[in-house]
């Protein structure tokens, strides 16, 4: 890449992002770009596809700002800063779901949309995942959530339908899918 920052200005400091102007010089000639770029700074995701011990995807519904909408996705958050991207995914489960993880493994880690955004994603695939006995972590006291388990033989037609409309979560399903078939057979 023959783009070097410049410098950086923070226009908008709101959750769970800030605004950014970017001013750019290209490396090799020192000669600035022709206009600032704008993008958007924010923590790390986590994104969780879970499966109970009876091989059932554990999803979740609430309400979205940017849709106005309540969405059925797969459980998710921010990586808190100094936190591990797996022990944000172990915790973002039990906040958001009351279930803890048997075994859990990455998928794959991708940028949501260089264009615009400097966090990555982390997609994990949670399994024997069980109601944790003492609940440790709660959801946000913003997060309205119902727990949704279906079965995982319905995912595709429920993609298909539009009843799953997150992205994001509809690429963690997907990456998860290679492993659900081959341990469970599904």
């Amino acid at each position: 890449m023959d783009w070097r920052l410049e410098n950086k200005k923070t226009l908008l400091k709101a959750r769970p992002f800030a605004v950014e102007e970017l001013h750019i010089n290209r490396a090799s000639t020192n000669e600035p770009l022709p206009h600032p770029y704008y993008r958007l700074a924010s923590n790390s995701w986590v994104n969780i596809f879970a499966i109970t011990s009876d091989s059932k995807a554990i999803l979740v519904r609430q309400p979205r700002a940017g849709a106005m909408a309540d969405t059925l996705e797969t459980p998710g958050g921010n990586i808190d800063d100094g936190e591990a991207p797996e022990a944000a995914a172990r915790r973002e489960l039990e906040e958001e779901t009351g279930y803890i993880v048997g075994r859990i493994q990455l998928l794959g880690t991708i940028n949501p949309n260089p264009a615009i955004m400097n966090n990555k994603l982390h997609m994990f695939l949670a399994q024997d995942c069980q109601l944790a006995p003492s609940r440790q972590h709660f959801p946000d006291d913003s997060e309205e959530i119902q727990i949704v388990t279906v079965p995982l033989s319905a995912l595709d037609a429920m993609i298909q339908k539009g009843e799953l409309q997150n992205a994001l979560a509809n690429l963690t399903i997907l990456m998860a899918q290679k492993y659900v078939l081959k341990t469970l057979g599904v």
